[in-house]
């Protein structure tokens, strides 16, 4: 009779495990689950704001939102190589996020890409790490057409200023933002929105772009190549990324050309104006238009502060009238790095940035010069551009 149940046990018990191992087999899993089959409860989350307010520290938001010096001291401790959260930022927010009431976090914003979060291991110990902030992304679609501004334009169809800054950025090398923009341009980009809590946060990547200029159409596809390296090219796969930038400063006006025969307001005859000059505020960054090293950075009679760039054999450019300097002579230069600020230091009427480009030892018109251009896609990597360049086609399809 023992013998008989204890049998009977164990085949009862296989069953089971048999019927166990059934249900935990792949064709289970992707059966569907019954409709009476109860949903997994889901933990209430729950979020408490504090705000640093003027005069703060870290020592006194973390007072306000309950915890005492030895706790501020381990988190600051916790937090050493990743953030120093005595560097926390007036109008900032730290979030204490809670799990069916049970602590889960604190969460800090660093900047718009980046937050530190602070948590516990499972001894109760503080951990800081650093996170991407977890945006809501979606791809969307927008054109506007210039009335005033690009910046307007762009406002109006309802871009941020960041979206329209790099907008502007990856034609920069095609278009002269300063002076060429009129009104009837237009602009066509596919980009990320992203958005947080509800809440819309600060625009993503540009995917794919088109600029009208004048009548003559730009595009650009981001690339991502295998890399990693991140660039813009036309849909034909040439890079748009030059040699040269199109100008010093990223907005402006020109308020004198290029000329063999103006009259000079300072000396009172006509002379030769071999340059651009880009009027703006002063104290507006000017960057240097191409990689090179810094051969002069001193005062040079009436051009006042002057800054000269040697880019290689046969270009040099020269950057005049600043208020001061942002690099000294013998510094290496890249692309777009502050030099200086706009002044109207020498012989100068008013603030702005003299800026001669030189070919071989003669003076050339910056606006008309024919420039080096930007290197094409490398063969090996076409399949994958156009792989990436394929999502778009019909954005571009229809210009």
């Amino acid at each position: 009779m023992k013998r008989t149940l204890f049998i009977l046990i164990v085949l009862l018990l296989s069953v089971g495990i048999l019927w166990g191992m059934k249900r935990n087999s792949p064709v289970v899993q992707t059966a569907h689950v019954s409709e009476d089959t109860p949903d997994v409860p889901q933990p209430v989350i729950t979020k408490e704001s504090f705000s640093i307010e003027e005069g703060e520290t870290f020592a006194s938001v973390m007072e306000r939102m309950g915890y005492g010096y030895a706790d501020m001291q381990e988190v600051l401790d916790a937090g050493k190589g990743i953030y120093d959260f005595t560097q926390i930022v007036l109008g900032k927010n730290f979030v204490i996020r809670k799990k069916d009431g049970v602590f889960d976090a604190i969460v800090y914003d660093i900047n718009s890409e980046e937050q530190a979060v602070i948590t516990k291991d499972s001894t109760g110990a503080f951990v800081v790490t650093k996170q991407d902030i977890p945006y809501d992304i979606t791809e969307k679609e927008v054109h506007g057409v210039i009335d005033s501004s690009l910046f307007l334009a762009g406002n109006q169809a309802g871009l941020d200023d960041r979206t329209i800054l790099e907008l502007a950025d990856i034609f920069t090398w095609e278009i002269d933002f300063a002076t060429v923009i009129q009104k009837g341009d237009s602009f066509s980009l596919v980009y990320e929105e992203r958005t947080r809590d509800g809440q819309r946060g600060p625009s993503g990547r540009i995917f794919a772009a088109t600029f009208v200029n004048q009548g003559k159409e730009y595009t650009a596809v981001r690339f991502e190549d295998p890399d990693g390296g991140i660039g813009y090219y036309t849909k034909e796969g040439d890079s748009l990324q030059k040699p040269f930038l199109k100008a010093p400063l990223k907005f402006s006006r020109i308020s004198s050309g290029y000329s063999t025969a103006r009259f000079h307001p300072v000396i009172g005859r006509t002379t030769t104006h071999l340059a651009i000059d880009y009027a703006a505020p002063i104290g507006t960054p000017i960057m240097a238009t191409g990689d090179g090293t810094v051969i002069r950075a001193s005062w040079n009679g009436g051009y006042g502060n002057f800054i000269a760039i040697r880019h290689n054999d046969t270009w040099d450019t020269h950057y005049a009238h600043l208020s001061k300097y942002a690099v000294k002579a013998g510094n290496k230069v890249s692309q777009g790095d502050i030099i200086g600020y706009v002044g109207s230091t020498g012989w100068s009427t008013g603030p702005h940035v003299h800026y001669e480009m030189v070919k071989n030892g003669v003076k050339v018109n910056p606006l008309t010069v024919e420039l080096p251009a930007g290197d094409p896609i490398k063969d090996e990597w076409r399949s994958s551009f156009e792989e990436q360049k394929k999502k778009y086609i019909d954005f571009f399809g229809d210009r």
